[in-house]
């Protein structure tokens, strides 16, 4: 006699306070959740009214036609009950508005715990990537009025409303406090090039990673052209290719990085933070590069004028 499996519970979820968290839910039998720009709008007022009351925070979206995606800050670890009350209240919603009965959402919204500040930035980019892969829209720049993500709302800077754009800022920190926008989005277009892959699945979950398995074809071709300058500056400034790409800090290796970091940025139409991968260097290192190329010339050409101005001798008293 066979006997019946033993019932297994539901692991309770994680949480605590502090956590990071990537939560995504998505329609029973993969079918659509949000039927028009209404829809949308409850969610989202529901989403944003419910913050505050279970103190959390969320500072990047994105709603697709059958799925969701947040990117919440537990301070108060009371997650289950923020998501209790957002997903039953507009699941009530959506059945008196369709006229229906019964699940609205597959099984239990999905909820891994993010570790990691890299894996944190990563994370952003790829839900806020989301309409792109899935060709809502059809470029990065349409992105950026894409309505539905929370990339459009950390563009606009104060006018987010209820998005956190506080933990946004310090995932992009530099130099200039000011500038952060620009970094958040050169690094959100620099995955626009690349085809991200999720994490392998361990301890803390799936997550896109700044590690890319495979570029696409035409980042691919882009690739080749960096290889290219890559070599003629190798060869022009005798240093090898493999100590110009990393993190070798003789003056040599140096100045051939930067060599390339200009001509890439003349000849290539991708974005710095795209060629510092490449490189292997951080963003901040390659844009500081850049930005010292400009104070190099100006020392030269100083002393090209102090090379052609006649000192006065030692006991020289005529001046």
């Amino acid at each position: 006699m066979i006997e019946p499996a033993p019932f297994m519970p539901r692991a309770p979820r994680v949480d605590f306070p502090g956590a990071y968290h990537h939560v995504y839910g998505r329609g029973i039998e993969k079918r659509d959740i949000f039927v028009d720009d209404q829809d949308r709008f409850v969610f989202l007022e529901r989403l944003g009214g419910n913050l505050k009351r279970w103190n959390l925070s969320c500072f990047a979206w994105a709603l697709m036609p059958n799925h969701f995606h947040l990117l919440l800050h537990s301070r108060g670890g009371e997650l289950p009950f923020f998501m209790q009350c957002l997903l039953t209240g507009y699941s009530m919603y959506f059945n008196k508005r369709c006229i229906r009965a019964g699940h609205l959402f597959q099984n239990r919204y999905q909820s891994r715990i993010i570790t990691k500040e890299s894996y944190l930035r990563a994370a952003i980019r790829y839900v806020h990537l989301n309409p792109l892969r899935a060709r809502q829209v059809q470029t990065f720049r349409y992105l950026e009025e894409y309505p539905w993500t929370g990339h459009k709302y950390i563009l606009a800077g104060d006018r987010a409303g209820w998005q956190d754009l506080s933990a946004i800022r310090e995932f992009f920190p530099g130099e200039d406090d000011s500038s952060w926008i620009c970094r958040y989005r050169a690094f959100v277009e620099t995955g626009s090039y690349l085809e991200e892959i999720p994490h392998r699945e361990d301890a803390i979950g799936a997550y896109p990673t700044d590690t890319v398995a495979e570029m696409n074809a035409g980042t691919a071709r882009l690739h080749a052209r960096f290889l290219k300058i890559l070599s003629v500056v190798s060869m022009r400034c005798g240093v090898p290719e493999d100590r110009i790409v990393g993190r070798a800090r003789g003056y040599a290796e140096v100045d051939a990085r930067r060599q390339v970091l200009r001509e890439c940025k003349a000849r290539i139409d991708v974005p710095v933070a795209l060629i510092c991968r490449w490189l292997e260097i951080s963003e901040g290192a390659g844009r500081y590069l850049l930005r010292s190329e400009k104070r190099d010339l100006d020392i030269k050409y100083v002393g090209n004028i102090l090379r052609d101005v006649p000192f006065p001798r030692l006991g020289d008293q005529s001046s």
